[in-house]
C-alpha cells in the first residue's frame, strides 16, 4: 500500500497531537487512499506511526486492513444513502466527512457530528479550512457537538437540536473500543434518546474470529502505539442480539458482511 502524496499534508499544521485523536486520524489516512481531503486531518506523528507498521507488517496484510476498514465505511454511507431522516447523529464521529459531504448535497436534513471536545475542536478548524481552499460554503444543516457518549446525558445533550420523529444514530468504529461494563452502560444512555425521539441505532461490534497470528501481532503492536485497545465483547451476534434486548429493546436486528457484525436497533 502507498501513503498518499506527502505534499497534502502541509495543512497538518493544524493539528494538535492529542492521544485521543490519533485513532481518527489513522482512519483518515485509510480512508485518503480513496478520497484525498481525508488527509486534511492526518498528523505528523500518526505518519510516522503508519511509516513504522508499514516497515514490520506484510504488505498483504496491510491492504486486507485497510481494505476492511474502507468496507465499514462504505456500509455505514450506504445506510444513510438509503434511509429517510429528518436528523442524523454520529457518536464518536472522529474525521470521518460522511455528514459534512451529505449536508453540502442535502440542505433539508440535519446532520449532527459527536465527539470529544479536542476532537470536534480540531475537525471545526480543519473543515473551515477546507472550506476556504475548496471555495465551499460550510452548509447550515451540519453541526459539530462535543458530546462523550458515555459521560454525558446524550438525551439532555442532543434532545434540543434534534427534529422531528424520523432520526437515524450512529456509532462507525466506536463502541469496539469499549470494555463490556462502558459499552452496558452507553446502550443505557441511548435508550431514551431512541424511545423518545424515534428512530433507528445502526452500528458493528467485534466478534469472535480465528485472525492470523500476524494480524494479532499486528492489532497489538497499533493498540500500543494508539493507546487504544479494541474488545471482543460477544462470541456472535446472537450473544449481542440477546444482550441488546435484555436492555429493553424490543427490535434488534443483526447481520454479517464482509465478516463485519452489524446491528440495528429501533
Amino acid at each position: 500500500m502507498v501513503l498518499v502524496d506527502e505534499g497534502l499534508g502541509i495543512y497538518n499544521r493544524i493539528m494538535g497531537n492529542i492521544n485521543i485523536s490519533i485513532t481518527a486520524e489513522f482512519t483518515s489516512l485509510i480512508k485518503a487512499q480513496e478520497y484525498s481531503r481525508y488527509i486534511y486531518f492526518v498528523s505528523t506523528k500518526s505518519r510516522k506511526i503508519y511509516s513504522l507498521v508499514s516497515k514490520i507488517a506484510p504488505s498483504s496484510l496491510m491492504d486486507h486492513i485497510f481494505k476492511s476498514r474502507i468496507q465499514l465505511s462504505q456500509e455505514f454511507d450506504d445506510f444513510v444513502k438509503n434511509t429517510q431522516f429528518n436528523c442524523a447523529v454520529e457518536f464518536g464521529c472522529g474525521y470521518s466527512l460522511r455528514g459534512f459531504e451529505y449536508c453540502l448535497k442535502n440542505k433539508d436534513n440535519m446532520y449532527i457530528d459527536t465527539d470529544c471536545e479536542d476532537v470536534v475542536k480540531n475537525k471545526k478548524e480543519i473543515l473551515e479550512k477546507i472550506c476556504v481552499d475548496t471555495g465551499i460554503d460550510f452548509p447550515k444543516n451540519y453541526m459539530l457537538l462535543a458530546v462523550d457518549a458515555l459521560e454525558d446525558n446524550v438525551y439532555e445533550k442532543l434532545s434540543s437540536y434534534i427534529v422531528g420523529d424520523k432520526n437515524i444514530f450512529l456509532a462507525e468504529g466506536l463502541t469496539p473500543y469499549f470494555s463490556f461494563e462502558q459499552y452496558s452502560h452507553f446502550i443505557e444512555n441511548i435508550k431514551q434518546l431512541l424511545k423518545l425521539r424515534g428512530g433507528v441505532f445502526f452500528s458493528q461490534e467485534n466478534h469472535r474470529k480465528d485472525n492470523s497470528f500476524g494480524y494479532k501481532l499486528l492489532r497489538k503492536f497499533v493498540a500500543i502505539m494508539t493507546r487504544n485497545k479494541s474488545y471482543v465483547k460477544f462470541m456472535d451476534g446472537n450473544e449481542l442480539k440477546t444482550f441488546i434486548k435484555d436492555k429493553g429493546f424490543e427490535s434488534v436486528s443483526i447481520y454479517y458482511k464482509n465478516d463485519i457484525l452489524f446491528y440495528k436497533i429501533n
